[in-house]
């Protein structure tokens, strides 16, 4: 139960990226946490959201964070998010040995569009088109996501979709609960909803 405890997705509209999780920690049969993050901003337009071991998750975001600033700082320029995404890609390869304890997406918005790129424990990468899931609730949150996204949602759409997916994962999954949290990537950047538009996405 404590591999990939609790939920994360990921959802691609037009304009932007979706981003959603619980914020249950538990190991084993014990909850540790009800304040576990799930969600991190990684540069201006690029977000992760990520389910796993907490210290490999603060551990690889921490390392794509410094990544993404030493390019710029060499560069000029923000890394690609498909740029992001091999490194994780490669520091996930290298420690197959001993493993980080982790799936989820990384993504972002560039000027070809959203990008959703889903990332194995491994270090495997599949951009996905429409939505993305990883954690114990994933195959909940995917009968949700796959009833309910149709192409051409608005972001607002996948906000609430995104959140509802949690929501049904929270009462279908042990490892998954507590507190629902919806992210956005759009042009004018990373940004978390407050409680309040949380609530409002689940009336």
């Amino acid at each position: 139960m404590e591999y990939f405890a609790g939920t994360v997705v990921g959802l691609r509209a037009k304009e932007g990226i979706a981003l959603a999780s619980d914020t249950r920690g538990v190991s084993y049969y014990m909850v540790l946490s009800k304040r576990a993050r799930k969600l991190f901003k990684l540069d201006e337009k690029i977000g992760a959201a990520f389910s796993g071991a907490p210290g490999d998750i603060q551990s690889l975001v921490n390392f794509l964070r410094v990544e993404a600033n030493i390019y710029r700082l060499q560069h000029g320029r923000t890394i690609s998010i498909r740029g992001l995404a091999q490194v994780a890609s490669n520091i996930l390869q290298g420690r197959r040995l001993f493993p980080y304890v982790l799936e989820g997406v990384i993504s972002g918005v560039e000027r070809d569009g959203p990008h959703l790129i889903l990332i194995d424990p491994a270090g495997g990468r599949i951009e996905e088109e429409d939505f993305a899931s990883g954690g114990t609730g994933a195959m909940v949150a995917y009968g949700v996501l796959e009833r309910n996204y149709r192409k051409g949602m608005s972001l607002q759409e996948c906000e609430k979709l995104a959140a509802e997916a949690i929501k049904t994962a929270i009462e279908r999954d042990a490892a998954t609960g507590d507190k629902i949290v919806v992210s956005i990537i759009d042009e004018g950047g990373y940004r978390e909803l407050s409680d309040e538009e949380v609530e409002r996405l689940l009336k």
